[in-house]
């Protein structure tokens, strides 16, 4: 039984690095956490067995299968956040440069009566940027 949960949870590891490089990485933290937690949902007596199996012993310490299985989402997580920041920082478009000059024509340029934005239309610019950053599209920053 060892060997056959170190095999599932080396399966469970190759299927969430695929995921993760094939797919998306927001796809596969969502299917690395679903899939633990729907199966302590539909079986909870196997998946407690399962969890509770102990690979081995070093110096007293026993390591079960819900160790390695911490072991492997804390590996991933700190993938995916790497590679998350990574992409938002490759696919932002930088800030315009300014000169100082041009800084009064610019502000007399601005009209007067801009209205303050609401938090709807927060909410909905802020959706958008993020819908354009997870196609992979560049998002232009605002001065």
């Amino acid at each position: 039984m060892e060997i056959f949960s170190i095999l599932l949870l080396f399966i469970y590891s190759v299927i969430i690095l695929g995921i993760l490089v094939y797919v998306s990485p927001l796809l596969s933290a969502l299917i690395m956490i679903l899939i633990p937690v729907v199966l302590v949902f539909i079986l909870p007596d196997e998946a407690m067995g399962f969890f509770s199996i102990m690979q081995f012993s070093y110096s007293g310490i026993q390591v079960f299968n819900l160790h390695i299985l911490l072991l492997v989402w804390s590996a991933f997580i700190g993938i995916i956040s790497y590679a998350e920041v990574l992409t938002w920082y490759l696919l932002r478009e930088p800030a315009p440069v300014i000169n100082e000059a041009a800084q009064p024509l610019i502000k007399e340029a601005l009209p007067i009566g801009d209205k303050p934005k609401t938090l709807m239309f927060k909410v909905n610019d802020f959706s958008q940027k993020l819908y354009k950053i997870l196609k992979g599209e560049k998002i232009k920053l605002k001065p």
